[in-house]
């Protein structure tokens, strides 16, 4: 927020050089393109050219003794896995099993036969996928990904990982052995010496047993004199919305030690997501939130009890949207019927508007949905809705990559897409003009050998609609060393002129060092340039960050 405050206070001076006042607007809080480095200091983890975060030379542990351990115990998540870190290390060799073939051409193999039925979350595997990133999941949708935090929706998802890490060389194996009789079979996978650059070598494993439980182990776990690639332990659902990180990411994990995760006992369950659901509304509109309830638990099917807590009126439906809920097992309290374990029922809550609202007014209703098996089994689903004053907000929709421009007013709101789908841009901002929109961004390109981060923008009208389309404010067609443009801030002065701003970071990959500048330009209320990207801060200097 302070970056975007100076970013404003930085054009409005210079708009004012051509106008008598300049008008500033904040842009929307912009997410983190992932390909992007990020300046770094002392224990703070830095980005590199690939989109990797890793911890520089300066943060990393001095032996292996200072390397960060969990805490003892922890959980439960909601499911109820709990794990402890203080149990005994007894460490499974697996070189004598199957091997993988997994090395710095191959990130993953699979399905590979657990040898016995695992239960995991709610779910039963007999099969599964191992990846040289140090994990193993439970399908192979993204399971090229090699790194991130854990748990998370973004794929791949139903991970366990004992050891998530950038690592693209082996110098031992990965390799996989069954042992034990049941009902104590265990299946073990051992990653031997794994590779993960400057110096950085780690030997671990994963044992997932036959009753659910599943233990980390950490044999000798090397900290060279380099940087270190961020890493994450953990465990997630198939959803990527349950679970717990266990060390945290970006912290070192210590050699010598094992962590031992409980699989919780039978029992009801009930989940829900999104717990919270919002939409702006005008006066006397009905809209419609679908709610996903699923049953989790491990007794059986289950009966779903729907209570709401309203101000503003809400009636509840079966998945068509037609159906109201009735009470199907006589307790007086209208549910969803008999949902079959690891099943899940749709329910439709309609939310009406009262037509005597003003923006402003606002309204949360809560539902709460209740297992019959196990009453204290039990979630809040939190729907808000609410009049808006009048606002615009830029983002890239994520469902196909388009810049998309969303305008809110008490008596509606609209939607446009200001570009093609597959866009997706990084970084938006919108200034508002007196009758139209100034939104700019950031976009990828690939430039032969180099990438590049380059500064569109498209001038929109008070509808939304396109009064001129998407243009390149920077083009780095030419550019022989990676170039990136980004974080644009975007302001406009009385007379129409718009100024933006952005930082500008250049790459050479030869010698792995970093030029680091602030670019601003001026373009008229037409959207032609007025004054050309120019060097604000005009810094000569490159280094490693």
């Amino acid at each position: 927020m302070k970056k975007q405050l100076l970013s404003i206070l930085i054009l409005a001076a210079m708009l004012m050089m051509s106008a008598p006042v300049a008008r500033t607007q904040e842009p929307a809080a912009p997410p983190d393109p992932p390909e992007l480095p990020r300046a770094c200091g002392p224990e703070r983890p830095c980005k590199d050219a690939d989109g990797h975060w890793y911890m520089p030379a300066d943060a990393r542990p001095h032996a292996e003794a200072n390397v960060m351990s969990p805490q003892e115990t922890g959980g439960p998540d909601d499911f109820g896995y709990t794990w402890d870190d203080s149990v005994a290390f007894n460490w499974i060799s697996a070189a004598s099993g199957a091997n993988t073939g997994i090395n710095n051409n191959t990130d993953h193999v699979g399905p590979v036969d657990i040898g016995f039925p695992f239960k995991y979350y709610e779910n039963t595997h007999s099969q599964l996928y191992i990846s040289r990133f140090g994990f193993v999941a439970f399908n192979d949708d993204g399971i090229y990904r090699s790194q991130s935090r854990i748990p998370s929706p973004s794929l791949p998802n139903d991970v366990i990982a004992p050891h998530w890490v950038p690592a693209y060389n082996v110098n031992g194996y990965v390799r996989y052995l069954r042992g034990g009789t049941t009902p104590n079979r265990w299946f073990v996978v051992e990653w031997n010496r794994l590779d993960a650059n400057w110096d950085n070598e780690y030997t671990f494993e994963v044992i997932l047993h036959e009753n659910g439980d599943i233990v980390f182990q950490y044999g000798t776990m090397t900290y060279g004199g380099g940087n270190r690639m961020c890493e994450d332990s953990g465990i997630e659902d198939s959803q990527g919305l349950d679970g717990f990180s266990i060390t945290g990411f970006c912290n070192a994990i210590g050699g010598n030690h094992a962590v031992r995760i409980y699989r919780p006992a039978p029992s009801a369950r009930v989940n829900i997501h999104p717990l919270h659901q919002g939409r702006f509304v005008h006066a006397g509109e009905t809209v419609t939130f679908e709610i996903p309830i699923r049953n989790t638990g491990e007794l059986g099917a289950d009966t779903y009890d729907v209570t709401t807590s309203s101000t503003w009126p809400v009636s509840l439906y079966h998945a068509d949207g037609v159906t109201p809920l009735s009470d199907t097992d006589g307790d007086g309290v209208a549910d969803t019927g008999s949902v079959a374990q690891g099943a899940t029922a749709t329910i439709v809550a309609e939310v009406t508007t009262p037509h005597a609202v003003s923006a402003g007014d606002a309204n949360e209703a809560t539902l709460t949905v209740q297992s019959s098996v196990d009453t204290d089994k039990r979630k809040t689903v939190a729907l808000q809705t609410g009049v808006p004053t009048s606002f615009a907000q830029v983002y890239r929709d994520n469902a196909d990559g388009a810049m998309s421009l969303y305008l809110a007013q008490p008596g509606g709101q609209s939607l446009k897409k200001t570009t093609d789908g597959y866009h997706y841009g990084y970084d938006m901002a919108v200034a508002e003009m007196p009758n139209s929109f100034a939104y700019v961004w950031s976009n990828y390109n690939w430039t032969g050998s180099v990438g590049t981060y380059e500064i569109e923008y498209t001038l929109l009208d008070s509808a939304g609609d396109t009064t001129r389309g998407v243009t390149k404010l920077t083009n780095h067609s030419g550019a022989t060393v990676s170039t990136y443009d980004y974080d644009p801030a975007v302001a406009v002065a009385p007379n129409g002129r718009i100024g933006v701003l952005w930082y500008r970071y250049l790459y050479n990959s030869s010698n792995g060092s970093w030029n680091y500048n602030i670019y601003y330009a001026i373009l008229n209320a037409g959207g032609d340039v007025v004054v050309p990207p120019t060097n604000l801060t005009n810094n000569p200097h490159w280094g490693s960050g």
